[in-house]
């Protein structure tokens, strides 16, 4: 919608299942988006799956469509089956249907499912969220001279109750694919580190295995703990890194995942590891009004990747570090530097180690942090609103003829 409006259009928003969560019926869906006279239509990932003909109606078939990817398929059952893949290649061949992921490892995979080529987009970051951030006061100034991760770190005992509820062969194959996760060289692939202790495993083991996966909704299940299991890791493994050398701050809170808190967190950094060498803060009910205030706190923020963007391209964060105008220092990928520009832009480091020397040398040097966070915001106004997102959109894959 950001990108839309920021486009000088209006964005009509149409919603596919009623209040009660129910699917409607697809001649009322197709008769509301006729009406609204669009001249293209977008939806996130499989959204319409669901409605398999809803774009047999000669109103919008010839419309051009994007299904916006931002996350990895692997976990949309719907979407990995045969019939799935059949499904989206003829909504490409006859309805117009372009789809767009922000990586190439996501287009190169969905290539090889759906028998199409996927088109490429980066994410953004909704700026008016952070409007202000340069005025805006830090909401927890007293962490003035610490490095901040805002986010969260799945708490284990949630994880491990879900583990149980899977079939004893599944549970012991994802349980080895964490434990493998704690010491994989850095950056690890959560999934291809499981699919490779899965291809190691005894020929009995390894189909009863298969068999189970074989459903797509079941391996959709899988992948989602692996993943879980994986951003726990990696974020554990930068925090612990960091704490060792700076003082470093988590502001956590997420009202549909149960997070990791203070007394979890400073078990799993271990042994000295003092108060003032981290600091956390329940973030769960600060509204959205005082995000700006969020981004303002600590002398810089900081990121790495779970799997899910391990796999994928640079995720939200970096654009909203950038939009804020704060400074942010994050794992490095091939693809972050024709972003934002290295130490002048951004800041990058190749693993954890790396991430807690360059945190040290930044905190020691704030008038480069100064100067990068606001050449990151003109940078971000300049190329990577959502606004020039949807131009990108409207200039690829089922564009208007």
């Amino acid at each position: 919608r950001s990108g839309v409006r920021g486009a000088g259009k209006e964005a009509v928003v149409c919603f596919l299942r009623d209040a009660d969560g129910a699917p409607r019926p697809v001649a009322e869906l197709r008769e509301e988006i006729a009406a609204a006279r669009p001249e293209r239509i977008a939806f996130l990932m499989d959204a319409p799956l669901a409605w398999p003909d809803l774009w047999d109606d000669p109103r919008l078939r010839a419309l051009p469509k994007a299904a916006l990817w931002y996350d990895d398929f692997l976990r949309c059952p719907a979407t990995t089956t045969a019939a799935g893949a059949a499904l989206w290649k003829r909504w490409h061949d006859e309805a117009r249907v372009a789809v767009f992921f922000h990586d190439g490892h996501w287009r190169e995979a969905w290539e090889r499912h759906a028998g199409f080529p996927a088109e490429a987009t980066a994410l953004s970051a909704d700026a008016a969220l952070v409007a202000g951030s340069g005025e805006t006061p830090p909401l927890y100034p007293e962490l003035d001279g610490h490095v901040v991760l805002l986010g969260t770190i799945p708490a284990r005992a949630p994880l491990e109750a879900k583990l149980a509820s899977f079939p004893p062969p599944v549970a012991e194959w994802i349980a080895a694919g964490a434990a493998a996760m704690e010491t994989a060289p850095w950056p690890f692939r959560a999934y291809e580190l499981a699919d490779a202790l899965a291809d190691a495993l005894p020929p009995k083991r390894r189909l009863v295995l298969e068999k189970w996966l074989a459903e797509p909704s079941a391996r959709a299940l899988a992948r989602y703990e692996i993943w879980r299991w994986g951003k726990r890791a990696a974020r554990l493994r930068g925090l612990r890194a960091l704490a060792r050398r700076v003082p470093a701050a988590v502001l956590s809170g997420h009202r549909t995942e149960v997070f990791a808190r203070e007394e979890e967190l400073r078990r799993e950094l271990g042994d000295g590891i003092d108060g003032s060498r981290f600091t956390f803060r329940d973030t769960t009910e600060v509204p959205a009004s005082r995000w700006a205030g969020l981004f303002q706190t600590g002398a810089v923020q900081v990121q790495w990747l779970d799997p899910q963007s391990i796999e994928s391209g640079a995720p939200f964060r970096m654009f909203e570090a950038a939009a804020a105008g704060v400074p942010l220092l994050t794992d490095s990928r091939p693809g972050f530097p024709a972003l934002f520009a290295p130490d002048t832009e951004m800041f990058y480091a190749d693993d954890e180690e790396a991430l807690a020397d360059r945190a040290a040398a930044l905190l020691a040097d704030r008038e480069i942090l100064r100067t990068a966070g606001a050449r990151a915001r003109e940078t971000f106004h300049a190329r990577h609103t959502w606004a020039h997102r949807w131009g990108e959109i409207e200039g690829k894959g089922g564009a208007t003829a």
